[in-house]
């Protein structure tokens, strides 16, 4: 049986997590517009705000820690085995543990929302706490249609 040069399954590792972790990708996300909307007038509407609540925002990954952690725990497992299951098993284990430590990174507080506009719609918006007001049950506010879709305080 020919013994594969560590090299090789370095390489092979490296190429198996970027496929892995790159085909998700997105570049959505609340804070940010798209270039097509820029100068464009936005529908707003007045609403009520009839229940708030705090959540969390889980962020889009970009990729990076996986493709980190799927090379760290890769480096690991190929330095400790020469067993190529184990060292795919520590490439996925380092993958997963990446990609979680960069999802909990980017977590924001946010809450939902639950209005009513004053034609009757009942609606729901989650906004980020950070950079935002934050209402109570009640509040007078104005729903900014567009993307993303914005509470603000009604200021008449």
């Amino acid at each position: 049986m020919k013994v594969v040069s560590n090299w090789w399954l370095t390489l092979l590792a490296v190429i198996f997590v970027l496929f892995t972790s790159t085909g998700c990708n997105t570049v959505d996300g609340s804070e940010r517009y798209k270039v097509a909307t820029i100068g464009n007038a936005k529908r707003s509407v007045e609403a009520i705000v009839l229940s708030a609540r705090p959540v969390f925002v889980l962020p889009e990954t970009t990729g990076a820690g996986a493709s980190l952690g799927g090379a760290i725990g890769g480096g690991v497992a190929l330095n400790n085995s020469n067993n190529v299951g184990i060292i795919f098993a520590g490439i996925i284990a380092g993958a997963i543990v990446g990609d979680t430590v960069e999802r909990s990174a980017g977590t924001r507080k946010a809450h939902e929302y639950l209005i009513q506009t004053l034609n009757g719609a009942l609606l729901t918006v989650v906004q980020t706490d950070e950079g935002n007001s934050i209402f109570s049950k009640e509040s007078k506010v104005i729903l900014i249609h567009g993307y993303p879709s914005e509470l603000i305080a009604d200021p008449r």
